[in-house]
């Protein structure tokens, strides 16, 4: 997907807070977009595929679940490959309102509940 196509017909469905940043989440035909500030005026956006959702949903309703065991137990390497496509996949779950962000912790990686 190129960046000239990338934000076409974009509509906010939400936010999800991180420990440190809140992260955007905008819908586009072919993607969700997880837009943070990293510094004033300046924005890194991920794409994230449009199937992550549903997949994340179906294998891990109820559970929760950690950046580095959506890797190990989704079995999806094309959708889960990369750390920061696993952590944007899972605030597109809480922007959407699938997923919580819990305060505890499993060492030091963040906890998510799907619901």
């Amino acid at each position: 997907m190129g960046a000239k196509n990338l934000f076409n017909d974009a509509k906010f469905v939400g936010q999800a807070e991180g420990d440190k940043r809140s992260y955007y989440v905008y819908q586009t035909p072919n993607s969700y977009l997880v837009a943070t500030a990293q510094r004033r005026n300046n924005y890194s956006v991920t794409a994230i595929q449009l199937d992550s959702p549903d997949v994340i949903g179906r294998k891990f309703k109820g559970k929760e679940i950690t950046v580095n065991s959506l890797k190990s137990s989704a079995h999806r390497p094309d959708l889960f490959k990369e750390y920061f496509d696993r952590l944007n996949a899972l605030y597109v779950m809480v922007a959407l309102g699938k997923a919580r962000k819990l305060k505890k912790r499993e060492g030091r990686a963040m906890v998510f509940k799907i619901t």
